[in-house]
């Protein structure tokens, strides 16, 4: 870039940052009067006041048109971390309402804005804000801004709105499949639970038909007595149920908001849910906090969003220890699940599971210095113990669906 070229763009940035339209009227104004008042001429004293008028309408009317404003929002749909949330207005005024700015602040990212050329009173107006972080939060009172009628001057206030909660639910990440503790079992994790009928399993019963069942589990005496499609179930002793339990200590998080060692936690759970309930495996999540939250998911579970939005609302306020909640756990299980845990690989658990172990292991260091080479992947310790060795950086995504 030459010297020419250098100071151009100084002097455009200079420009642009100090001298706005209201302050070039205001400036103009005060010249056609010095002039006015030195040459005595009566046209330039109608232009100065021409021109003080256009400042003063410029700063009175956005005041006037957002005097009775009132807001009515609510959340629409499902939000979920590192996705977007959609917010619903409906504007409630007297008169018709033109270059609207409507502002929110959303947890875990800066104040969003958006600019509404014309606001309809009539319908409600979906706006879509960033949401990087998972949470039950109330948002804060909207700042509603308006240029209106000439686009000089924006003048801002707080308008009422009706309260709002916002719920943003973890992240889901897609797994392909997880290792298998028990060689010796004749089914793979992630196979059509079916496939065992024929091994070791035994009938469990009907259920109403939903889309996706194969019409060759079709019960067709029970739905020709009930008049409607019903399917069987069976339990598999091929796949032995699963209990997960997380740590949700107060002082054990590491990290900061969303790329924080408890919400990586969250995420893995919400996936290792979704996982579950789509292979149709049984599945316990336990998790430590203050008020202690158990979270069973049966196969045939038809989604999956209402244990997401528990899970949105968790927080790290528990005081139980984490070899404790584990121990406590399993003693409270009839069968022999498969344990999943998480953890930094700061802290030790000693775990004597017949039903083999799925551990998660985080790196502590990759939270201070993230750009470190540190171990990531499975690794067998034992015939029945998997290891996950994961870290700051370290994409779930791509990691659990390898």
């Amino acid at each position: 870039m030459s010297a020419r070229d250098m100071y151009a763009a100084r002097a455009a940035g200079f420009i642009g940052r100090y001298i706005t339209a209201a302050r070039f009227i205001g400036v103009m104004a005060a010249v056609c009067f010095l002039i006015a008042w030195n040459r005595d001429m009566a046209l330039l004293y109608g232009l100065c006041a021409l021109l003080i008028a256009l400042l003063l309408v410029s700063w009175g009317l956005p005041f006037w048109a957002l005097r009775r404003l009132r807001i009515v929002r609510h959340q629409v749909g499902t939000a979920r971390a590192g996705g977007q949330v959609s917010i619903s207005y409906r504007f409630v005024a007297s008169r018709p309402l033109y270059f609207l700015t409507v502002t929110e602040r959303i947890r875990g990212a800066e104040s969003q804005s958006h600019f509404i050329p014309h606001a309809d009173l009539r319908e409600p107006q979906t706006l879509l804000y960033h949401a990087p972080q998972r949470g039950v939060f109330e948002l804060s009172a909207s700042e509603v801004s308006s240029s209106w009628p000439f686009g000089f001057i924006r003048q801002k206030r707080r308008v009422a709105v009706s309260p709002a909660t916002v719920t943003v639910v973890p992240r889901v990440h897609r797994i392909n499949r997880l290792p298998q503790t028990h060689a010796e079992h004749a089914v793979m994790e992630g196979a059509d639970s079916f496939l065992s009928r024929g091994l070791q399993s035994e009938f469990a019963g009907v259920r109403p038909y939903r889309d996706g069942d194969s019409m060759k589990h079709v019960h067709w005496g029970a739905s020709a007595r009930r008049q409607s499609l019903v399917v069987r179930e069976y339990h598999s002793f091929d796949r032995p149920s699963w209990l997960m339990v997380l740590d949700a200590r107060a002082g054990v998080n590491i990290g900061e908001g969303a790329d924080s060692f408890f919400e990586y936690s969250l995420e893995i759970a919400a996936s290792m849910l979704e996982y579950a309930r789509q292979q149709g495996i049984r599945m316990l999540l336990y998790i430590n906090s203050a008020q202690p939250v158990r979270l069973a998911i049966e196969p045939g579970a038809p989604n999956s969003l209402e244990y997401l939005e528990i899970l949105a609302a968790i927080r790290d306020d528990g005081t139980l220890p984490y070899q404790q909640a584990v121990t406590q756990a399993l003693a409270e299980q009839s069968d022999s699940p498969v344990l999943i845990t998480v953890r930094r690989d700061s802290q030790t658990l000693s775990m004597n599971t017949r039903g083999g172990h799925l551990e998660v292991v985080y790196n502590d260091a990759s939270f201070e210095t993230p750009m470190g080479r540190y171990p990531e992947g499975w690794k067998q310790q034992a015939p029945d113990h998997f290891m996950l060795h994961l870290h700051r950086l370290s994409s779930l995504s791509q990691v659990l669906s390898s």
